[in-house]
């Protein structure tokens, strides 16, 4: 799979392939974040971008995988929050 590809597949395959390990959480996150970093000054979405927060839980994320913790239906997926006004 293409890097940049892992940006359109749904939550739910996403959360397949990071318990199946096929993806990390991270390498999801980064790709995401890349992305976000080169078509925000054009579409000006995001006005507040954490990645290196998002970088740090989706570590964490890999972590707990490997050691078998309790795995949540969305462990692991990077989210992002709109503020409607």
């Amino acid at each position: 799979m293409k890097s940049e590809e892992s940006c359109f597949i749904p939550a739910f395959e996403m959360a397949k392939k990071i318990k199946t390990q096929e993806l990390t959480s991270l390498e999801i996150t980064e790709t995401i974040n890349e992305r976000i970093e080169k078509i925000n000054p054009i579409i000006n979405t995001f006005c507040t971008t954490t990645f290196n927060l998002a970088s740090s839980m989706a570590k964490k994320a890999d972590e707990s995988l490997k050691k078998e913790d309790t795995i949540r239906l969305l462990h692991g997926i990077p989210t992002s929050i709109k503020d409607l006004k």
